[in-house]
């Protein structure tokens, strides 16, 4: 069977269960197992998908995901997060547009801190939310620098999806956590930026009346509630920049901060940690679960040949390499409309990457493009996830157009990135040429 037609059944049966609404782990495996059976008949094929199963789940790179999840989890569920975010919000001062500001420069923080654009999303819509439309902010504003901030996340280190995109496309997770520091950082300023100019001129937020205090009252809290969380960052982000410790080691020590800092403040209860724990397990078991039927994937496309014959058709298309690029993002975005971020990774990175080895393309840029492609997935409508959150924690009033609305302009915002990361790679490789390895 020629393989443009195994790859449209694959795929063709895939979204034909997701149409039946199976979730999405079953559809894969049942998909896979199919597909293994037919490929490599009936006496071969339980070897295969044993063989899948186990080589999923006991790469070393893999464990650094539930320890990221973890330390998420104790500083979401502690009153580590509300502490730095009214001591941030006192440093703002009298700024135009100050709650939405506090929005972004939020998730950015606590997106090195937590790894997960869900739990960034809901707990920035549930503290400042309620208060920025009490305050007179616009629908829109409100709601899209706190979504756009929650998504975060997904680039800046230390990101579970990253460590899952780079275990699984085989690209080394230390350069991949440290090329997305520059891209994230970039979203966030652009964000403030945008946020100034719709509060200054479109009237997207109402005139603050905070105060300007004095250096010491102002800059005391910050020393105090965010200050630690700054060592917890270096913890894991400077240890891998400096050599000094592993993803996954980095992740422990993440941990292991966390819950000082938690106990310093006296902010986590035996309830939340055992409810942070449960939250671990369920979301690492999501993930685990989906990774069981990546591996056997990868091996019904390499043995069908469709791997090989989609390279061959990237490399003798008459598109020039940009447009080979352009369309592997289209299709992500195009996934990103119907499937969720992990599951988009395990069905194209067994896909993509044999194209990316064949073009030359540098891995890790590569990630980080697709990474930001999976983001504006979480922020697009009808099933993007960062909207149900929104939807989830907003006041009655709020229906998903307003929530659409408030979402577009920072998927354009993510789009322009992208545009970038492609015309200036360094952007995400000069911090990684810096990596002491």
């Amino acid at each position: 069977m020629d393989w443009p037609i195994v790859l449209a059944l694959f795929m063709g049966s895939l979204l034909l269960l997701l149409i039946l609404r199976v979730p999405v782990a079953i559809a894969l495996l049942a998909v896979n197992i199919v597909g293994a059976i037919l490929l490599f008949g009936f006496a071969q094929a339980p070897q295969q998908i044993a063989t899948g199963l186990i080589s999923s789940v006991t790469n070393y790179s893999y464990s650094a995901v539930p320890l990221f999840i973890l330390m998420g989890e104790i500083i979401y569920r502690s009153s580590i997060a509300q502490r730095a975010i009214d001591s941030v919000d006192v440093v703002l001062g009298k700024l135009p547009g100050r709650q939405a500001v506090l929005a972004t420069s939020s998730g950015t923080l606590f997106g090195v801190l937590s790894g997960s654009t869900i739990a960034n999303t809901a707990m920035l819509g549930r503290l400042l939310l309620p208060g920025m439309l009490e305050k007179g902010y616009s629908k829109t504003l409100s709601m899209g620098s706190i979504m756009g901030a929650g998504a975060l996340a997904m680039i800046l280190p230390p990101s579970a999806l990253a460590v899952v995109w780079g275990a699984t496309a085989q690209v080394p997770i230390g350069p991949l956590f440290i090329a997305g520091i520059i891209p994230g950082l970039l979203l966030a300023v652009i964000y403030v930026l945008v946020i100034l100019v719709w509060a200054t001129f479109f009237r997207g937020a109402p005139s603050e009346r905070g105060t300007l205090r004095q250096v010491g009252s102002r800059w005391l809290p910050v020393v105090k509630n965010v200050m630690p969380l700054g060592i917890i960052i270096f913890a894991v982000i400077g240890f891998i920049f400096l050599g000094i410790a592993t993803p996954t080691e980095s992740a422990a020590t993440g941990v292991v901060g966390s819950l000082l800092v938690a106990a310093i403040y006296r902010s986590l209860k035996l309830r939340s940690l055992w409810e942070a724990l449960v939250g671990t397990v369920k979301t690492t078991t999501m993930i685990f679960f989906l990774l069981f039927g990546s591996q056997l994937y990868s091996q019904v496309m390499s043995y069908s040949g469709a791997s090989t014959g989609l390279v061959e058709w990237a490399l003798g298309a008459s598109l020039p390499a940009i447009g080979v690029l352009l369309i592997m993002i289209f299709l992500v975005l195009l996934f990103g409309l119907f499937l969720d971020q992990v599951s988009i990774m395990l069905i194209t990175i067994p896909l993509f990457m044999p194209i990316v080895a064949a073009q030359g393309w540098d891995p890790v840029t590569f990630g980080i493009i697709m990474l930001i492609a999976l983001e504006v997935g979480l922020l697009t409508p009808p099933f993007g996830l960062s909207l149900f959150v929104m939807r989830g924690v907003a006041p009655e009033g709020i229906n998903m157009v307003h929530i659409y609305k408030a979402a577009a302009p920072f998927v354009v915002i993510n789009l322009v990135v992208i545009g970038a990361l492609i015309a200036f790679p360094e952007l995400t490789l000069w911090l990684p040429s810096q990596m002491d390895r």
